[in-house]
């Protein structure tokens, strides 16, 4: 009981640090939405990160292009496990960051695309 309160404590001051740092870079963030892109401006195909910087509505946060680039280091160096390849929605509130894969509900039975043959 013990140990699991001081990971508690641990995941809440971690959660804290990163709510108040995203703070400081673009007031009034609450998600960050990471998305992977390869962009090919000169000939050489480069993977980038696209930031959104979103507020409790929804809208996107008014903030300069190195708001979004500190967000995305902020991130990067907390998150190193993190599978950078994939679209990553980062929630303010609850220090979680998540797959941004849009998915069917399970109840439908939409969860595989039917088998298709030529």
């Amino acid at each position: 009981m013990i140990r699991g309160a001081r990971a508690y404590r641990r995941n809440v001051a971690f959660r804290d640090n990163l709510a108040a740092r995203l703070h400081d870079i673009a007031p009034g963030t609450t998600r960050v939405h990471l998305t992977p892109v390869t962009t090919d401006i000169d000939g050489a195909p480069r993977r980038q990160i696209l930031v959104s910087l979103l507020n409790s509505v929804g809208y996107t946060v008014d903030a300069p292009i190195g708001a979004h680039r500190a967000a995305r280091r902020l991130l990067v160096e907390a998150f190193p496990a993190a599978d950078w390849n994939r679209p990553l929605i980062y929630n303010v509130g609850t220090g979680y960051l998540t797959d941004n894969v849009p998915a069917a509900p399970a109840a439908l039975g939409t969860d595989t695309a039917p088998e298709v043959r030529a």
